[in-house]
């Protein structure tokens, strides 16, 4: 039977998959970046880009920006997976170009994973909430029991002395 990435028979690996998208990304973006500097500054040749070149370099530096940093990831990968694909076509880009169009648009779909703005910005609170019984499945057996028998008590009564008003 053919295995699929979820079901590694090496469950170690598993544990390294967040971190290896983030160095994807990064490193994608990055050189998204660079790719858009050198369209808008035409270098190493002088020159103003024409506008095809210029909104293509603008697209590539800016969605580089957020696709690096996680923020938007996956709105920016679309851009710059279509931004990618027509540059392929309409301004002659080599055929590697096509493998960032890939990758691009496979963080389309993965996301930009935990270690980005959007996973920060995005993560479930880790504080527990009172009367939230979604953080009682994190205790232990024993501990959730204690808990469930003490909000059962009924709380004293508060009696009035004579200090009170």
């Amino acid at each position: 039977m053919l295995q699929t990435t979820r079901n590694s028979p090496i469950p170690e690996l598993s544990a390294w998959a967040p971190l290896v998208l983030a160095i994807l990304r990064i490193v994608s973006a990055l050189l998204l970046i660079d790719q858009g500097l050198n369209t808008l500054l035409h270098f190493p040749q002088a020159g103003v880009p024409d506008g095809l070149d210029a909104g293509a370099g603008v697209i590539e530096v800016v969605g580089g920006i957020l696709i690096a940093v996680g923020l938007y990831t996956r709105i920016a990968a679309l851009a710059a997976a279509a931004e990618i694909a027509m540059a392929y076509g309409a301004l002659d880009r080599p055929d590697t170009t096509i493998l960032f169009c890939v990758i691009f648009f496979y963080l389309v779909f993965a996301g930009p994973g935990m270690w980005s703005l959007d996973g920060w910005i995005h993560r479930p609170d880790a504080r527990p909430r009172p009367g939230d019984d979604r953080n009682d499945r994190w205790q232990s057996p024993r501990r959730a029991h204690q808990s469930a028998s003490l909000a059962r008590r009924p709380r004293p009564r508060h009696h009035a002395t004579e200090h009170d008003p």
